[in-house]
């Protein structure tokens, strides 16, 4: 038996109209992160708790959310990654994502492939960290994030092209205004 009145809705939707659709739903799961300000770890815990409950996100501490970056990125979720670094801050560090992160992808084995694609998500994921809110990442006053994330690239994907840009970054922000000798 066929369903409905057999008349199809066109199909010229403007791609506004298909790009709502499409970002509605993932928008409406992370809202409740964004009324959230907790003021101190413990009750920042309990937040994060109670809104993954009130929405559709299914992690339900930091170590959880931490753990879904790389995966979102492998299956092409291109909202996860830019809510989570939008909100992040509300409930965590950049420190503890950081030691989350490298703590969860501390180990690779030689010539794996799937490690491979891991350490390409996770270099796309640092990327887009630094593309989206580098002030997390580089602040003059506290290279520490950014030497740190220096040394995990460093250690597992050495010539990548984020080695190469996190530390011009890095010279940059060490030596910002680089030394003349004037001659007399």
């Amino acid at each position: 038996m066929c369903r409905g009145s057999g008349l199809r809705k066109p199909q010229s939707r403007s791609l506004c109209q298909r790009l709502r659709h499409w970002v509605s739903p993932h928008l409406r799961r992370w809202w409740p992160f964004a009324r959230r300000n907790p003021k101190s770890e413990n009750e920042s815990a309990q937040a994060l708790d109670d809104t993954c409950r009130v929405g559709t996100v299914t992690a339900g501490t930091l170590e959880k959310l931490v753990n879904q970056l790389v995966p979102s990125l492998q299956s092409g979720d291109p909202f996860f990654v830019p809510a989570f670094l939008g909100t992040y801050k509300r409930f965590a560090t950049t420190r503890q994502v950081l030691d989350l992160l490298f703590k969860r992808y501390g180990f690779f084995c030689p010539d794996r492939e799937e490690d491979d694609q891991l350490k390409n998500a996770i270099c796309s994921f640092l990327g887009c960290w630094l593309d989206l809110f580098p002030e997390d990442l580089c602040q003059p006053s506290d290279l520490s994030s950014l030497n740190q994330v220096m040394a995990y690239v460093l250690l597992n994907v050495p010539h990548s092209a984020l080695v190469r840009r996190v530390h011009l970054l890095l010279t940059r922000l060490e030596d910002p205004e680089p030394s003349h000798a004037e001659p007399h």
